[in-house]
């Protein structure tokens, strides 16, 4: 009888700690849903105008009278949709493959070559965090005249490419650091290069990290605005970002509608890639807050 007693009396207080944290938990629950409707009601009111009329344009209802689907067809015909794709496209999947291949290769030297002077030279790309690219865009354009790469898609992913190095190499050098060592050991005592080691034993434990590294910086490029406006000088390199910018002066009155549609459809692939890389990149994130 005295041994069932602490459990009589453990049971109450677990019930009343359980009750006591459902309100915390609709709180943050709350929280949660204003952080999101702050994000969504802008997509929503976007997707709103790019089913409207235009006389249904300036209605302040986010539920349209109207719907006319037809505006993203006119949108891709009048605006051009199919080059600015197929640009930002170019830019994209060139900084990712770069940007990945440079942030594992780098965070895999950083992490099993350690020096003094290796890192100095970590610390000192990881200063490319704190630097915005409107601080260093003058001297980035000035050097991409001096090498001919003005006014071409390429000076674009080297430049994103550079921006987008310091967060993947700090990212994947964590993840780095976790995998044992005794692994790569073990490879080179069967023969194996360093090449070899790094290759079928340390990159494919890495597929998550990647693609967390890819998608960030898939969003950020895709997104990029800065860089294009500057060193692409033809409107006919123009990137999606650049290219919605200008269609104000380019097209004089502007229609409301046909830009929302033309937003909607720019939005589209970064959904597509998002909800196919969604598995890797959580688990990703997970193994990054789990990592000891």
């Amino acid at each position: 009888m005295t041994a069932a007693t602490p459990a009589a009396t453990v049971a109450p207080r677990a019930t009343t700690g359980a009750r006591s944290s459902r309100p915390r938990r609709f709180a943050f629950s709350c929280v949660c849903f204003g952080i999101g409707a702050v994000y969504l009601i802008p997509l929503a009111w976007t997707l709103s105008l790019s089913v409207r009329t235009n006389t249904d344009v300036f209605s302040n209802r986010i539920v349209p009278h109207s719907f006319r689907p037809a505006n993203f067809s006119d949108a891709w015909s009048q605006f051009g949709l199919g080059i600015l794709f197929e640009h930002s496209a170019i830019i994209t999947v060139g900084t990712v493959v770069l940007a990945v291949l440079f942030s594992v290769l780098a965070a895999y030297g950083f992490s099993r070559y350690r020096t003094k002077m290796s890192e100095v030279v970590f610390i000192a790309i990881l200063l490319g965090l704190m630097v915005p690219p409107a601080g260093v865009i003058i001297p980035f354009f000035v050097s991409m005249r001096q090498l001919h790469l003005y006014d071409s898609l390429l000076s674009v992913i080297v430049g994103e490419t550079a921006f987008a190095l310091p967060l993947g190499i700090l990212i994947l050098r964590g993840f780095v650091d976790s995998i044992p060592v005794d692994l790569t050991d073990a490879a080179r005592v069967d023969g194996a290069t360093d090449w070899k080691a790094f290759w079928y034993v340390v990159f494919p434990l890495l597929k998550a990290p990647i693609a967390t590294v890819a998608l960030f910086t898939t969003i950020s490029t895709w997104n990029g605005f800065l860089l294009p406006l500057v060193l692409l000088h033809d409107p006919q390199r123009s990137t999606l970002t650049v290219g919605l910018s200008r269609l104000q002066g380019q097209y004089g009155a502007l229609n409301l509608e046909l830009v929302s549609a033309a937003a909607i459809l720019a939005i589209i692939p970064i959904l597509v890639v998002f909800v196919a890389a969604r598995r890797y990149y959580v688990q990703g994130l997970s193994a990054g807050a789990l990592k000891q």
